[in-house]
């Protein structure tokens, strides 16, 4: 199909031509409907900077995935549809790191300003940090699958070819291994101050 034959303002040619990888396609697709995902977004997010953090992830998903289109659909209904999806991923991802901190026993209030807040609170995200990596190979990396991606017990043990028990019992050992160390750092730090 020849340029001369494809009307840049029809759904179904735009699908085309950014299948084939046409970046002008792709910029009217993005000019067109970035107003309309960020307001269609932005409606369930307290900050609109994670509203376009999702634009964009959804554009470049778009883009990455342009040759598996399905040009017969809709390519309205595809983006409300990846807009949907990428906002469900990033509020499941909220709500795990939320359980996260709470399975930590972390009642440092991360928005709490005040210098020696923000201090202690630093100090135990770098010694969180510094204890994950000290975990076994394996461990880490569920454990960082599950609270970092967000992703579910069944997604990890198929990405990694594991049985969810396996998940399971993983999670609960860096768990484990997280608050007892936390425990005794806690208890070493305060012996010292006091």
């Amino acid at each position: 199909m020849s340029l001369g034959t494809i009307h840049l303002n029809k759904e179904e040619d735009l699908l085309l031509r950014l299948k084939k990888g046409d970046k002008v396609a792709f910029e009217l697709i993005f000019y067109k409907y970035k107003g309309k995902l960020f307001d269609f977004i932005n409606k369930s997010l307290p900050t609109s900077e994670e509203a376009e953090n999702i634009i964009q992830d959804v554009f470049a998903n778009l883009w990455l995935y342009r040759k598996k289109l399905d040009t017969g659909k809709s390519l309205n209904a595809l983006l409300y549809t990846m807009a949907r999806n990428e906002l469900f991923m990033h509020l499941r991802k909220q709500i795990v790191r939320r359980k996260y901190i709470e399975e930590l026993g972390f009642f440092i209030n991360e928005n709490d300003n005040s210098t020696q807040n923000q201090i202690e609170y630093n100090e135990l995200k770098l010694l969180l940090a510094q204890l994950i990596e000290s975990m076994p190979d394996k461990r880490k990396e569920v454990f960082k699958l599950s609270r970092y991606e967000g992703l579910s017990y069944k997604e990890i043990a198929k990405k990694l070819s594991i049985s969810e028990h396996t998940v399971d019992t993983q999670i609960r050992k860096a768990l484990s291994y997280l608050k007892e160390n936390l425990r005794k750092t806690i208890f070493v730090f305060l012996s010292l101050f006091f």
